[in-house]
């Protein structure tokens, strides 16, 4: 087998993503280059949406990003990305908050509202602040 043929493939790490398709996401990542082309796998995505609230607090949304699927890795090609951060430690628990509130496996479909202010609240009783 040449080199040209065997896998690239870089650790996981938590991201953000920007899509063509406008929808942002976190999800664990790995970078993936193969034959096949070049792409991430991503693990446990959910989808984040800022909202306003009536009382004009703004907010956050987050949803399953594959609503109807079983699946807890997907595949998405690099032309299909704008751009992908990693993201810091207060993302990483809104991440892991996030998944906990939706359930653990993703599946209900359903979002969870959350303001700002809740989630900083969250993540100062997490850091003793």
């Amino acid at each position: 087998m040449s080199e040209s043929d065997k896998d690239i493939q870089k650790p996981d790490f938590l991201a953000a993503l920007k899509l063509v398709s406008g929808e942002e996401i976190l999800s664990m990542v790995t970078h993936v280059q193969d034959v096949n082309g070049d792409y991430l796998i991503v693990e446990n995505p959910i989808q984040v949406e800022e909202i306003t609230l009536p009382n004009k607090v703004v907010g956050a949304k987050v949803q399953p990003w594959m609503k109807f699927s079983k699946e807890e890795e997907f595949i998405i090609p690099k032309d299909k990305i704008i751009t992908i951060v990693e993201v810091d430690t207060e993302v990483q628990i809104f991440y892991a908050m996030s998944l906990r509130k939706l359930g653990g496996d993703l599946m209900n479909g359903q979002g969870r509202l959350s303001t700002v202010e809740e989630a900083r609240v969250n993540l100062d009783k997490l850091f003793g602040i």
